[in-house]
C-alpha cells in the first residue's frame, strides 16, 4: 500500500475533557476510505484535524509526505456557518470553484444534485440538505489532495443520494488523492476497503 495520509502517536482533548486521542495510529492510501465511530468518539474532531482547522496537541499529521500544517489542507465543506446566509448560492460557488476543468465539473455536478433552481437563493433560504448539497457540489469539483466529508448522507434526497454513491464509487479507483468519509457505519451499497475505527 502506498501511504498519502499518516497520522502517527496523535494526541487531543478539548479544554476540561478526556483524551480524544491518545497515541492514535493509522495510514491511507489514495482512494476512499472510511471513517467510524460512535457518538463522541471525535470522528468530527479528526476532521478538523486534518483539515488543519485546529493543532494536534502531540503526534504528526502527514499528507503526501509533508506535515498537514506545511501541506495543502483538507477540504472540509461546513455549510452550517451562520456568516453564509445571506450569501447567494451561486456567487458562493463562483469564489470557490475557478474557471476550467472544475468548473465543467461543477456544472456536471450542479445538475446531478438537483441544485439549478437553487442557484439564485441565499443561503438562508436552503434546509440542511440543499446546504449540504452546495458544499458536496463544490468539493466534488475542486478534488483537492484531501477531501473530508462528515456525514455527507444526511438530509440528502434519493436522487442526491444516488449521485453522490456514484462519485464515491468513483473516488475508490484514484490514485492521486484521498476522500474520508466520516459516518456511524459504512454507506448501503458502497464497498470501502480501508477504514479508521474510532470505537
Amino acid at each position: 500500500m502506498s501511504v498519502f495520509l499518516e497520522i502517527r502517536d496523535l494526541g487531543f482533548a478539548w479544554p476540561r475533557q478526556a483524551p480524544l486521542f491518545a497515541h492514535l495510529n493509522a495510514s491511507l492510501a489514495p482512494g476512499l476510505a472510511l471513517l467510524t465511530g460512535d457518538e463522541q468518539r471525535g470522528k468530527s474532531t479528526l476532521l478538523r484535524l486534518l483539515a488543519g482547522e485546529i493543532r494536534p496537541q502531540a503526534g504528526t499529521l502527514r499528507l503526501g509526505g509533508q506535515d498537514i500544517g506545511e501541506a495543502h489542507a483538507g477540504l472540509r465543506p461546513n455549510m452550517t456557518r451562520p456568516d453564509l446566509d445571506p450569501v447567494i448560492v451561486a456567487d458562493w460557488l463562483r469564489g470557490q470553484v475557478p474557471q476550467g476543468p472544475a468548473r465543467d465539473r461543477l456544472e456536471a455536478h450542479i445538475d446531478g444534485l438537483s441544485l439549478g433552481e437553487h442557484l439564485h437563493k441565499g443561503f438562508y433560504m436552503l434546509s440542511a440538505g440543499g446546504r449540504r448539497k452546495v458544499g458536496l457540489a463544490a468539493a466534488m469539483a475542486l478534488q483537492p489532495p484531501l477531501t473530508l466529508l462528515d456525514q455527507p448522507f444526511s438530509a440528502l434526497d434519493l436522487a442526491s443520494i444516488r449521485c453522490l454513491t456514484g462519485w464515491l464509487r468513483e473516488q475508490s479507483q484514484i490514485t492521486d488523492r484521498l476522500v474520508l468519509l466520516a459516518d456511524y457505519k459504512a454507506p448501503a451499497d458502497l464497498a470501502i476497503s480501508q477504514r479508521i475505527d474510532l470505537g
